[in-house]
This record gives structure tokens, C-alpha cells and sequence, in this order.
């Protein structure tokens, strides 16, 4: 009855249905902000694109870059200079020691080239010029410290971007960085505003980066609307994991909702009315109620049948997951196993570069409840638009065409080690497996396999883990022949092999009719990874094995394992029991 007791659960975050659906916009839609006169803003609906299905009622929490948002300008007389003068200087010395601490950390895990960029930064907060002009603004301009800060670094950073030298023009984003530690200091925020974020909250947000949504919790974000998000985007996925829905593709979004307003979110349909009238509530509260009635039905199905279609064909589904959280609400929703773990929510909600033994204890803390169950833990996926703020990656001009996934721990020695280790040791008590992501090329799997190897035998450990390999590149998808003489399974991760195939960034809007992750192409191959593996296990774990539509023509290829957001678990099993693999 775990299917059961998940539904009752959690239906009220993630229901989902696919005939009927649920649609509670106004035949009139009007998206822009009104108030009638009296400080009560009228209803509005706004219609987008769904991206993560679901009913949720929160108020609306509206988030934007510190350095997007305009803080407070204000004049000050005299009396007040030394007191802004103060300001200025607390949070210059603030900034400076997380800079010293974190060029510590990172010179000790990745050498002293890796701490310099730091360094470099605190040479420019102590620059006698810089302060000085802060100083010179303050007294000429008579403003506030923040607006100091923001005039200063604006001017400096564009300064550097209009160099003829590459490197030089790429410290304009040090320049921003350290703008924007100033202004938090200033502000007194020492975390991150999506840290604590109240209960029932609905999120909107232009864009959401990894950064930001590692941050993001199911037991207070009941709803996401975003500006930019497709599908595919990284705000889309982890609210498909989490169980939250979500809405994309707003346009003026920041514009149209204010914080505090009531919002209805449906992400199945893709649209949100803001700030609903009592008709408007009655036809959300009826969807809702029907919603979960039919959650629950199909939960029941779900805990008396074993996943085969209907000509015998048994297909373990896998969930994807990123926490403890996550993990006990795929073991609730009847998840076979966890097929893809990420490790990078980890990576990015630490200040400073974690230990092998941190790393360890939250794997074994998170993967508790999946004790006993098939595990695999992808190695640190960064690079492109993840980046932990104490590696302090280089820009590169092409980052989703640059150093990503296991480039990154090739060129970082110590990072890799940190993590090789901390599995092994996981690997003692429960059964793992390592799954080496952004493979390219044959190397990119020997020489992480040399390490494990050479790791296991330091820490006296015979019995290695499984390795896998990500298929993320049409490069590897076409060497599984020589990648498979190293590896014990593969994983097809379709968002980047549709981004990488289809030659269109999964987070660009322009591009969007050109990301077609069924296209096929993609599903061509699919086949021949499927083909060429042999008796080598194919899963996938991309957003493609949640598609219920797809998933017949999945099956045509050969494909006989999925991993999919926990809360999608009873759907695609539910499904799958009525699939006929006719090719069988």
C-alpha cells in the first residue's frame, strides 16, 4: 500500500491526469496588473506553458538577482557621510574574509592557480583607486552606501569588458561578483533569499539557475511561475522531481504579479490566475478535489500489479533524485530503485568546498531510506551554468561547448578523488553505483575507472561499484563499441544528447521549436546505444522517460529500464501496464 499512502500524500503538490485535465482560466484573459482604486488588485490569469503538471495555491514570492533589483536610493546630508563611510568599509571587510577563507579551502583541494582568482579579487576590493573613487562618489553625489557600490563597480566592470584583451575583458564578471557580495553585506543577508522561504510560497522568478534552485523545498514552494523555462530548463526538472508545479514562458512576468498576491497555478495546463475570485476558487477547489480522487485510485492499482505491459515485458522504474527528501518519496511512490542521484545540489549549497568524509555521511544519510535498493550516484555534474561560487570556474566563451562533467574532474584531480572516495566508502553498505557524466570519449571512462580503482586498493576494498557511463553526446553514443569494454551499464540522459544533437541549448527561448527530444533523430540513437551495448544494461534517465507518450516508441528501441522524477513513478507505471510492445 506505499503507493497508496504516497498518493495521499502528495497528490496535492504533483496531480497530474491526462484525458479530462484540469483548467481553471477565465474565458477572459487579461494580463495586465490592475487595481481598482481602493489598493485590491482585480484577477488576471496568466497562460504559459506547463511545465512541471499540478494544482498549487500559495502566495506569490517575488525573486530577483540582487544585482537586477532596485534597492533604495537616497540622499544624505553631512552629518551622514562617516556613517556611509562606515557602511562601506564593515562590508568591504565582511567580503574580504569569505574571500580569504575561500581561497584557502580551494588552494588546499585544487592548488594555488584556483585560489589566485580569488586572491585577485580581494586585490581589487583593496585597490586604493576603487576605494577611493567609492569615496569620492559619496562625497560629490551625497548618496547611500549601496548606490555607491553600484555606481562604482558598474562603471569598473564595463571598464573591463571594453578591453581588446580576452582575459582582461573577462574579469568584468569578478567585478560583478564582488558587487554583489557588497550589496548583500550591505543588505546584512548571509544566505541565500531562497533559503528560507516561507510556507505555501508560489516562487516567481524571470529565470531560476541551478544555483538558485538547490535552494528550493517542497515543505514551502507549493508553485513556480518563471519568465524562462521550458521543459527541458533546470528550474523544470527539479520542480518535476520535487512535485511542484510549474508554469513557463510568461511573458512580463515580474512585471504583471507583486508579491503577496494569491496565486492559482496549474501546471498541467500552463496557466495561473492571480488573485482569484471566490468563482475562480470553487472551479480550482472542484479540479482539485477530482484530482485527488482519481491519484488515489490509480495508487491503489499501483501497490496490487507489477510493472509489465501486456505482452509480458517487465520494466523496472527508477527514480530520479537529488535528497533525502526525495528519496523517501520515491521509495513511498513505489520506485524499483534509484536510477540517478545528483550530486550537485550538494556541491552548490555549501559555502566552501566539502571533504570526502561530509560528502560520504550525506550520501548515507540521504540514501537511507533506499537501503537494500539498486543505486546510482552520478560524480559532480558542473560546468556551463552550474558552477559552485568557491571553484570559481573560469568563463569560457562556449560553456555548454567547454569544460563540463568529467572534463572538470579531469582538470581537477582532487575533486574527483574526494568523490571516488566517498563512494567507496558508501559502496560498504549499500549498492551503488558511480555514473560518470558528459562522457566524450573513450579516456573520459578509463580514467576514472584507473582511480577507482587505484582508490579501492589504498582503502583495501576489492569489491568495486558499478560504473556506468552517462550517454549524453552523439560522440559517445557512437563509440558505445569501445566504451563498453570499460563500464558495467549506461544511462542515456536525453536532454543534452537532444540539446547536443539537435544543435539547440536546452535553456534558450529562441531556439525552442529546434529542441524536439522525440525527434528522430534522438530516437535513432537511442536505438543504436541500445544495439551496439549488447548485453551491457541501457536505462534512461532524461526527461524523455517521463513522456507517457513516448514511452511505446521508447520500448520499440529496446529499451527496458526508466528513471524518472519520484512523483511521475505511479503514472509511468500505471501506463506501462496498458503498453503492448508490438516489435516483441
Amino acid at each position: 500500500m506505499k503507493s497508496l499512502n504516497c498518493a495521499r500524500k502528495t497528490y496535492r503538490n504533483w496531480a497530474r491526469h491526462t484525458k479530462t485535465g484540469s483548467n481553471f482560466d477565465e474565458n477572459t484573459i487579461d494580463t495586465r496588473p490592475i487595481n481598482n482604486g481602493r489598493g485590491r488588485r482585480k484577477m488576471l490569469t496568466l497562460i504559459g506553458k506547463g511545465v512541471s503538471p499540478g494544482m498549487a495555491q500559495g502566495k506569490a514570492f517575488v525573486y530577483k538577482d540582487v544585482l537586477l533589483r532596485d534597492s533604495e536610493l537616497y540622499l544624505i546630508d553631512d552629518t551622514q557621510i562617516d556613517d556611509e563611510k562606515t557602511r562601506v568599509k564593515k562590508a568591504i571587510d565582511d567580503v574580504n574574509k569569505c574571500l580569504t577563507i575561500d581561497a584557502k579551502q580551494i588552494e588546499g583541494k585544487l592548488g594555488k592557480q584556483s585560489a589566485d582568482i580569488f586572491r585577485a579579487q580581494e586585490a581589487i576590493l583593496h585597490d586604493s583607486h576603487v576605494i577611493k573613487e567609492m569615496n569620492r562618489v559619496l562625497e560629490t553625489k551625497m548618496i547611500n552606501a549601496e548606490q555607491v557600490v553600484r555606481t562604482v563597480f558598474r562603471v569598473l566592470a564595463r571598464r573591463f569588458r571594453d578591453m581588446d584583451n580576452e582575459v582582461l575583458r573577462e574579469r568584468g564578471d569578478d567585478i560583478d561578483d564582488l558587487s554583489r557580495r557588497l550589496l548583500l553585506s550591505l543588505a546584512g543577508i548571509h544566505a541565500h533569499s531562497l533559503e528560507k522561504l516561507p510556507a505555501n510560497t508560489v516562487l516567481v522568478a524571470r529565470r531560476l539557475l541551478p544555483s538558485d534552485t538547490v535552494f528550493l523545498s517542497r515543505s514551502s514552494t507549493v508553485g513556480v511561475l518563471a519568465e524562462f523555462a521550458g521543459p527541458t530548463a533546470h528550474a523544470a526538472i527539479l520542480a518535476r522531481e520535487l512535485g511542484i508545479p510549474c508554469v513557463g514562458g510568461i511573458p512580463d512576468l515580474l512585471e504583471t504579479v507583486q508579491a503577496g498576491d494569491v496565486v492559482l497555478v496549474d501546471g498541467t495546463t500552463g496557466s495561473a490566475v492571480i488573485n482569484p475570485n471566490r468563482q475562480a476558487l470553487q472551479k480550482y477547489n472542484k479540479a482539485f478535489d477530482e484530482v485527488g480522487k482519481r491519484r488515489e485510485k490509480m495508487a491503489y492499482v499501483n501497490s496490487v500489479e507489477r510493472t509489465v505491459t501486456l505482452d509480458g515485458i517487465k520494466v523496472p522504474i527508477m527514480a530520479n533524485v537529488r535528497s533525502r527528501e526525495d528519496v523517501e518519496l520515491a521509495m513511498q511512490c513505489g520506485a524499483d530503485g534509484i536510477g540517478l542521484f545528483r550530486t550537485e545540489p550538494f556541491f552548490l549549497s555549501t559555502k566552501h568546498l566539502p571533504s570526502d568524509k561530509s560528502f560520504a555521511t550525506f550520501l548515507r544519510n540521504s540514501l537511507e531510506p533506499a537501503r537494500g535498493r539498486h543505486i546510482d550516484v552520478r560524480l559532480l555534474d558542473i560546468g556551463a551554468d552550474k558552477n559552485p561560487i568557491y571553484l570559481h570556474l573560469p568563463p569560457e566563451p562556449d560553456p555548454f561547448l567547454g569544460r563540463r562533467g568529467v572534463r572538470v574532474l579531469r582538470e581537477y584531480p582532487d575533486l574527483l578523488e574526494a568523490q571516488l572516495r566517498a563512494v567507496l566508502d558508501v559502496s560498504q553498505e549499500f549498492r551503488v553505483g558511480v555514473l560518470i557524466p558528459m562522457v566524450t570519449v573513450e579516456s573520459d571512462v578509463t580514467h576514472v575507472v584507473s582511480r577507482l580503482q587505484k582508490f579501492a586498493a589504498e582503502m583495501g576494498i576489492r569489491s568495486l561499484p558499478r560504473i556506468g557511463a552517462m550517454i549524453e553526446t552523439p560522440a559517445a553514443a557512437l563509440s558505445i563499441a569501445y566504451l563498453r569494454k570499460h563500464v558495467d551499464f549506461f544511462s542515456i540522459g536525453t536532454n543534452d544528447l537532444t540539446q547536443y544533437t539537435m544543435a539547440a541549448g536546452r535553456e534558450n527561448p529562441l531556439v525552442t521549436e529546434y529542441f524536439i527530444d522525440d525527434h528522430p533523430a534522438i530516437l535513432r540513437i537511442i536505438e543504436l546505444v541500445v544495439r551496439e551495448s549488447g548485453t551491457t544494461p541501457v536505462s534512461i534517465c532524461g526527461e524523455l522517460a517521463g513522456r507517457i507518450d513516448i514511452i511505446p516508441k521508447l520500448l520499440l528501441t529496446g529499451i527496458r529500464s526508466l528513471s524518472v522524477a519520484a512523483a511521475l513513478v505511479p503514472d509511468i507505471k500505471f501506463a506501462i501496464r496498458g503498453i503492448e510492445n508490438k516489435a516483441h
